[in-house]
């Protein structure tokens, strides 16, 4: 049986097995995410927009996103105005920021998975065709850019109807607040190490207590977690928090 991910490269979408789980991570549509890819980056490149703004001679209208001309572009941002970054074209500082504080707007997945929660956060609370709107921003631009999304939707999802769709491989139990052991100290050594800001757990007792549970739900929130089986309160690691963990780096 064909995969998604395979229809998704047969159609011009690169990075197939990344979109898929990072789609899934996110809680947006597999189809919705292919035509966002589609329509910001014609399928996936990791490139800068063709807004009218100045470059400075720090990047290349519609050239190759690089962590070193990133950080010039952002250093120098405010003056010379905001451009699109990036596979999904983040353009508002406030998004670029947010995956800045992910790991780099630069980043190609970082960038992705920001684009496609964003998008799956207008769409819950406005409905798709104002989802896609509210991506673009407002006006009569915006109006063509959400019909010309939901043209291109129908089409994916027809592509997509039938195939199989594989979830962020974890295979890794359940944790809860008061479970013990290797996995849970393994965690917590993670949590100390990856996000020192807040990550303060005590590595002595190797119990998942409240200072663990406090960081994953401050983790959950940072990383936007949400969907059925996560607990809001972080005393519980189910699928959906263990993904994210992956896509930071846990293994």
């Amino acid at each position: 049986m064909t995969t998604s991910a395979a229809v998704l490269k047969a159609h011009g979408i690169v990075r197939t097995t990344e979109v898929v789980e990072l789609a899934a991570l996110a809680g947006l549509e597999l189809a919705a995410a292919a035509t966002l890819l589609q329509k910001e980056s014609g399928g996936g490149a990791n490139v800068y927009g063709h807004d009218a703004v100045e470059t400075g001679g720090f990047y290349t209208k519609g050239g190759p996103v690089t962590a070193a001309n990133y950080r010039k572009y952002k250093a120098h941002r405010s003056q010379l105005g905001a451009q699109g970054v990036g596979p999904v074209q983040l353009t508002l500082p406030a998004f670029q920021d947010r995956a800045d504080d992910k790991g780099g707007c630069f980043d190609w997945a970082v960038n992705a998975l920001v684009g496609f929660q964003i998008l799956a956060g207008n769409i819950t609370a406005l409905g798709v065709r104002s989802g896609f709107r509210a991506y673009n921003g407002s006006g009569p631009a915006a109006e063509r850019y959400a019909d010309d999304a939901l043209a291109k939707l129908r089409v994916w999802r027809d592509r997509l109807a039938g195939t199989p769709t594989a979830a962020p491989h974890v295979g890794r139990p359940v944790l809860h607040e008061g479970d013990t052991g290797a996995l849970v100290s393994t965690l917590q050594k993670f949590l100390n190490r990856t996000f020192p800001l807040y990550s303060h757990v005590d590595l002595a007792p190797q119990r998942y207590g409240p200072q663990t549970s406090k960081v994953i739900a401050e983790f959950q929130r940072r990383a936007g977690v949400a969907g059925p089986g996560v607990v809001k309160s972080g005393t519980q690691v189910g699928p959906p928090t263990w993904a994210a963990l992956e896509f930071f780096g846990f293994r």
